[in-house]
């Protein structure tokens, strides 16, 4: 049993918490990316009528490969997902303590665990169930997209603005839903006698009026009149200000996001060493931190190390890092 907790411990921090230093860790990140990769570029070929036609058994056996693969991969990470250390994952109701099911409940309800199920679930239905129509499930493949999330910090950054901003962007575009109404009711009655054809409705107008909101300017539909034209200037001009406003406030945000978790980050190096001494444990704690903001090793031991020289000067005392196995002493005078 001491063995098989130890491998499910093991399989978690190479699944749950990707350590670029860690060659198990690489491995299985290297295989899901590379997975992932070939399923788009099969989906993307097999949409084209001549290479179904003639890759179809190439095609099918890498979604074949792929659905085992991701079948695996769910049931490992809903296994070794009792390894976690976030009480919140599940307890009993006798004993307050932390369950294995409860766990595995929990983490099966996660957005990232559904978005795994979703990745092989929808391939296994059309085999259980042939005679069904299911094709329209197959675009649920694309979902596996999203699965790069895990390795890929920016991404998960993204995310998060995306959510922290959500009532900013919704009030943009409802300001976008406003304006757009407004230019196509303007043009719909300066244009809808000289082109009835493009302006009949408003409706109809508000095609030209995202082209022209968006600057795309298909050219399908173009004012005519002279007072269609000037209201068609000032929408385009509208279009550049409007357009800028979610770029606009996604870009801070991102910015800001970053700031924030490495300045979380800098105050965990600093708590971590208050004492005085970094143990193997917060070591780890700090690369798992640093690895979700996408930290290259280097330039994290870069920032424990700049902090416990700090640290060393500002109290004339010795600082001792525990890192990789190696323990280093940094003295209040810079020596090691």
């Amino acid at each position: 049993m001491a063995l098989f907790g130890s491998v499910r411990q093991r399989l978690y921090r190479a699944l749950e918490q990707y350590d670029r230093t860690d060659p198990v860790s690489v491995v299985i990140s290297s295989l899901v990316v590379g997975v992932i990769a070939i399923n788009l570029i099969a989906i993307i070929l097999e949409s084209i009528p001549a290479y179904a036609a003639a890759y179809g058994t190439t095609f099918f056996l890498i979604e074949l490969v792929s659905c085992i693969f991701f079948l695996i991969e769910y049931l490992l990470r809903v296994w070794v997902c009792v390894e976690s250390p976030d009480p919140a994952n599940g307890t009993t109701r006798a004993q307050g303590q932390p369950s294995n099911l409860g766990k595995r409940l929990r983490h099966m309800l996660k957005p990232m665990s559904i978005i795994d199920l979703v990745a092989f679930l929808p391939s296994i239905l059309q085999v259980l169930m042939p005679g069904l129509d299911l094709r329209f499930l197959r675009i649920l493949r694309l979902f596996r997209v999203f699965k790069l999330i895990r390795y890929f910090a920016s991404l998960d950054i993204l995310l998060n603005v995306l959510y922290d901003e959500r009532k900013n962007l919704t009030g943009t575009f409802l300001i976008m839903l406003i304006v757009l109404t407004l230019a196509a009711s303007a043009l719909y009655v300066v244009e809808r006698d000289v082109q009835p054809e493009a302006f009949g409705s408003i409706p109809q107008a508000m095609w030209w009026a995202m082209a022209a909101l968006t600057t795309v300017g298909y050219g399908d539909a173009i004012p005519m009149t002279t007072l269609g034209k000037i209201l068609g200037s000032v929408v385009t001009i509208l279009g550049i200000g409007m357009g800028a406003l979610p770029s606009g406030i996604l870009a801070a945000s991102f910015s800001d996001q970053l700031r924030s978790s490495r300045r979380s980050l800098e105050a965990s190096v600093t708590e971590a060493l208050e004492d005085g001494i970094l143990t193997q444990d917060e070591t780890e704690r700090l690369r798992r931190m640093g690895n979700d903001l996408g930290l290259r090793p280097e330039t994290l031991n870069e920032l424990i190390e700049n902090t416990a020289q700090l640290k060393a000067r500002q109290s004339h005392s010795t600082v001792v890092l525990d890192m990789d196995g190696q323990t280093t002493q940094i003295s209040g005078n810079g020596n090691e």
